[in-house]
């Protein structure tokens, strides 16, 4: 759960985004996260993109896809993200942790060369992470929290000693952030403030592509021979810098580019028709690392007895709310998303809707809408009115009436709905979003702890704060998705909130 509370982007860390025509670059990364031996290489690979990078460099905030897919091309981290979303070596050839889960030790792979030749080793891992915790960091504030009071230290030349200040279940998800080139430290050191360096116009990495080139119109990728990891199975990758999703439509119509990364607010219908003659492409739909939520808010009036809100999170089916909206996600299966190797499926029978509704003791009035002891159940939905956002709020308002809630949907602009709603407790019901890291730690979002900050429904339960703070400790990922199964079950139980979709 984020620190900070911003309307979704498309271009979250971690995961490709959006929906795509032809694999070629999903199956460039997924060979990345699975088990990177290739024995032949397929030629070259064009893909559209809208935006044109500034900075290449993985320890910012990239601006746009362009500058996402570079940085996941072009560097490496101590560890990388498997296929389940779980950690596993990749500068380094095998790690310990001490026994109280604080002093890892890494043993880095003596194969690895940058790019320009030169030799890798812990002092590259040691400058890049003082980058981090350096007072002139211009990078994002989160990146630099999860690093705070971290110290390293260079046991040789390959092997590197890093000890955190207390037990996280999620350092070695941390510690798949790109490594930079000590040797290069000049080309970095130059320039002020979010003045692009010479570095991140001309990077140098120790991934499978290497760039050779890059212009206002594109940037042209080819396999690094001496990558550690095998040999990549395509030749060249070219990333071309369109002005809009029209233009790459049009790409792709013409036969211009092998795929395109498209949000998932074009319709399929747009796309079938720009793709049409086209034999060699397949669509396919991606998650983001986002999830949207309706926020019930715990602390209100008649939302603070769980019963009630219970039964409302029952009468919500996120499938159909999905279908109705005519939106391009997929339904919310819970605060762990389903494509997380954390994620446990429901094992619980699904909820007697009105079994809730009566230990509630709303009963329904002669105009269907609830009451209790004289009291109309009338609740206020706010949310944000860009994208689907609004056509999701309609669609669950739909469910409720139907269930005999009278809701009333209320549209703010984003920042309106974060400052005087969500963080001023202001509210009764909101639907809005976040993105989420590659470890779904909900911690900061729905531990008691965090009601002033990110647990912006209020929510508070002893026996979830326990299941959480044991699951954030515990390096064990059987035992952490056994506590977030039970947390979920609790959270539901309880009716904290709602996941109501996952963004594509």
């Amino acid at each position: 759960m984020p620190a900070a509370f911003s309307p979704l982007r498309s271009f979250p860390r971690g995961a490709l985004t959006a929906l795509l025509a032809v694999g070629f670059l999903v199956i460039a990364l997924g060979w990345l996260a699975a088990g990177r031996t290739s024995g032949s290489t397929s030629g070259s690979y064009r893909e559209a993109v809208v935006g044109r990078p500034v900075r290449i460099n993985p320890l910012m905030d990239p601006a746009n896809q362009a500058e996402a897919d570079l940085s996941a091309l072009i560097f490496s981290g101590l560890m990388r993200l498997g296929p389940d979303g779980a950690p596993e070596p990749d500068l380094a050839e095998r790690w310990e942790v001490t026994a109280d889960q604080l002093t890892y030790t890494f043993h880095l792979r003596s194969d690895v060369t940058w790019h320009d030749g030169a030799a890798f080793d812990a002092e590259d891992v040691a400058y890049t992470i003082g980058r981090i915790q350096s007072e002139s960091f211009t990078g994002p504030a989160s990146l630099k929290a999860e690093w705070e009071g971290v110290q390293v230290f260079v046991d040789d030349a390959m092997t590197i000693l890093i000890r955190i200040p207390e037990p996280a279940a999620d350092f070695l998800v941390r510690a798949t952030v790109g490594i930079l080139p000590e040797h290069l430290a000049g080309q970095l050191d130059t320039g002020e403030g979010f003045e692009a360096r010479p570095f991140e116009r001309h990077p140098i990495g120790t991934g499978p592509y290497r760039l050779v080139s890059l212009t206002n119109q594109h940037a042209v990728l080819r396999h690094n021979t001496s990558y550690f990891g095998g040999t990549p199975p395509i030749t060249e990758i070219e990333l071309r810098f369109a002005e809009s999703e029209d233009e790459q439509l049009a790409w792709l119509r013409d036969g211009e580019v092998n795929a395109a990364l498209l949000p998932g607010t074009v319709p399929a219908t747009t796309i079938e028709e720009a793709t049409a003659g086209r034999d060699d492409l397949a669509a396919s739909v991606l998650a983001t690392d986002a999830e949207t939520v309706l926020y019930i808010n715990n602390q209100r009036g008649i939302l603070a007895d769980s019963r009630t809100r219970a039964a409302i999170a029952a009468s919500i089916d996120t499938k159909a709310v999905v279908e109705a909206a005519g939106v391009s996600e997929l339904p919310g299966a819970g605060v762990i998303p389903p494509g997380s190797g954390l994620y446990a499926e429901p094992s619980r029978e699904p909820a007697d809707v009105e079994a809730l509704w009566a230990a509630a003791q709303w009963e329904r009035g002669p105009d269907g809408i609830r009451t209790r002891e004289g009291e109309q159940l009338s609740l206020e939905l706010v949310t944000n009115g860009e994208g689907d956002r609004t056509a999701l709020a309609n669609a669950i308002a739909a469910q409720l009436t139907t269930a005999g809630v009278n809701v009333e949907v209320i549209t703010a602009p984003a920042q309106r709905v974060v400052t005087d709603y969500l963080r001023a407790g202001n509210y009764d019901l909101a639907l809005f979003g976040w993105e989420t890291p590659p470890d779904p730690d909900p911690y900061t979002g729905w531990h008691t702890s965090q009601i002033a900050a990110g647990n912006v429904a209020g929510f508070s339960d002893p026996e979830a704060d326990a299941l959480l703070e044991a699951a954030r400790t515990t390096l064990d990922v059987t035992e952490r998705r056994e506590l977030y199964a039970l947390f979920e079950a609790r959270f539901e139980e309880l009716g904290a909130s709602v996941v109501i979709s996952y963004p594509t």
